[in-house]
């Protein structure tokens, strides 16, 4: 996981959300080519932060870190889901032993 400066502090914690995710839902880190790509996309993301923000009518800053929460809280929430079952088919698999 790589953190990249930004105009924004609301775009690397979203990028960093998403890859913590997607980590979660196959089980498995970014590869190198898939971390360099989110690299670079933070990076884009960070150069048009500026002329985007200004060009839209709501808080692009407040969307970006409401879409981390998101994330974040689905993370949690996947993470949990597969605690309890994993735990659940252990104690089925050893008769709850």
């Amino acid at each position: 996981m790589t953190t990249v400066a930004t105009n924004s502090h609301a775009i690397s914690p979203l990028v960093t959300a998403g890859e913590d995710l997607f980590a979660t839902l196959t089980g498995k880190p970014l590869s190198d080519n898939a971390t360099k790509i989110s690299t670079g996309v933070t990076s884009l993301l960070d150069g048009l932060f500026p002329a985007l923000a200004q060009k839209v009518s709501f808080d692009l800053d407040g969307v970006l870190t409401g879409s981390t929460e998101v994330l974040t809280g689905l993370n949690t929430v996947i993470s949990a889901a597969k605690a309890k079952q994993a735990a659940v088919q252990t104690a089925a698999i050893t008769g709850g032993a």
